[in-house]
């Protein structure tokens, strides 16, 4: 084996232990932490930090009352989220890491919003109440993983979500499953939209990635994905906002290479022609980018059921073997429907949707999918589901 070969773990050894020393210095600095009530483990790595900052804003409103604390596996990930969190962090990845300090601060709950693999080690620990939070809702398959079983709890937003899990999981008992609304749609109904195009009505395509399992393949990016986007571009009344998943294109090199073309597609059409808009989301909130919209394209994916509060027209788009699998899902009923195996083109149909608005039944689909959402209605939910199982 060449010296390379054979050095190389031991430099990969090396960099995670300078980054966790870092991380320590750094956190260590920042925060100097009492005795939490509640933890976030997060096991994920720093690209995977989408699915705990949505949830970063909501926690901080209970922190007051209910000391919370980010319990961390991976040291760059924490450097990164400690950038914008006012929660304190610790770097803690693992069930022997984790236990004596829930003993000594007398830890009452264990939230994960995933499912990573290094979750299952951690719920070994004893007196205390591990609760699943998800990081969105939406129709995907892993929504109704068997998974959820391993958690003394699920939080889910509505009765969608709690419908869709009891018939996926016949074995799985209900009093498991606790309603809390969608707290974080009080950042979406209160985000300010980018700056509107005079003459030029708004489309949004945020695409979700390839999936890491064929049942997990809706992105649109590479089968639809630079044929949508090269026809808005070529509409002088519409202006297009690009927003792909945070993942696209790491675990497929197609879509990574169809991710780049649309990139690209957008960046010449800005400097042919910068007055009509057009612009690559890249923030780390997606709220400002929906509140913009005034039509959107959405593969199946937790931002197209939270886009339905605003009751704007949107599609939701599938391959042509997935379809069947959505056939009796709700939101297959109230979003217009795209084919990604179609080549048909979709201007026409976009014209017409901002024309004619929402479909019939998104009242009942959003009351259906997150119940009361009157602002702070979802934080003051979690709150109560809280207090009673601790």
């Amino acid at each position: 084996m060449p010296l390379i070969q054979r050095l190389s773990p031991m430099t990969d050894r090396l960099a995670h232990i300078l980054a966790a020393k870092k991380a320590r210095q750094v956190l260590g600095a920042k925060w100097s932490i009492e005795k939490p009530m509640l933890a976030i483990y997060f096991g994920g790595s720093a690209g995977d930090l989408y699915q705990i900052r949505q949830w970063l804003p909501v926690f901080e409103q209970l922190a007051n009352e209910l000391p919370t604390i980010i319990l961390m596996k991976d040291s760059v990930a924490a450097l990164e989220l400690a950038k914008i969190s006012q929660l304190p962090i610790r770097l803690a990845g693992s069930a022997d890491a984790i236990e004596p300090l829930a003993v000594e601060w007398g830890l009452q709950a264990m939230f994960y919003v995933n499912n990573n693999l290094s979750n299952f080690s951690v719920l070994r620990i004893p007196n205390v109440r591990h609760i699943h939070l998800s990081h969105g809702e939406s129709e995907k398959a892993s929504m109704t993983s068997n998974q959820l079983k391993a958690y003394d709890y699920c939080f889910v937003a509505g009765q969608a979500s709690a419908d869709r899990i009891m018939t996926s999981l016949p074995l799985f008992h209900e009093s498991h499953l606790k309603l809390i609304g969608r707290p974080q749609l009080d950042q979406l109904l209160a985000a300010s939209p980018f700056r509107g195009i005079p003459g030029r009505r708004t489309v949004l395509y945020a695409p979700t990635w390839e999936g890491d399992r064929p049942a997990m393949a809706y992105s649109s990016v590479a089968g639809r994905g630079e044929a949508w986007t090269a026809e808005i571009l070529e509409d002088e009344s519409l202006r297009l906002i690009y927003r792909p998943h945070p993942r696209t294109g790491m675990r497929s090199a197609s879509t990574r290479k169809a991710d780049r073309n649309i990139r690209n597609l957008i960046e010449a059409a800005r400097k042919a022609n910068p007055s009509a808009g057009h612009l690559i989301d890249r923030g780390l909130d997606c709220n400002p980018a929906m509140a913009s919209a005034d039509v959107a394209i959405f593969d199946v994916s937790a931002m197209a059921i939270d886009f339905s509060v605003l009751k704007r027209p949107y599609f939701v788009s599938l391959p042509s073997a997935m379809h069947t699998a959505m056939n009796n899902s709700p939101l297959w009923e109230v979003a217009r429907h795209l084919d990604i195996d179609d080549t048909i083109p979709i201007g026409h149909k976009l014209i017409d949707a901002l024309d004619e608005g929402p479909m019939a039944g998104i009242e009942e689909f959003v009351h259906h999918h997150f119940g009361e959402l009157e602002v702070g209605a979802g934080v003051a939910r979690l709150r109560t589901t809280i207090d009673a199982l601790i």
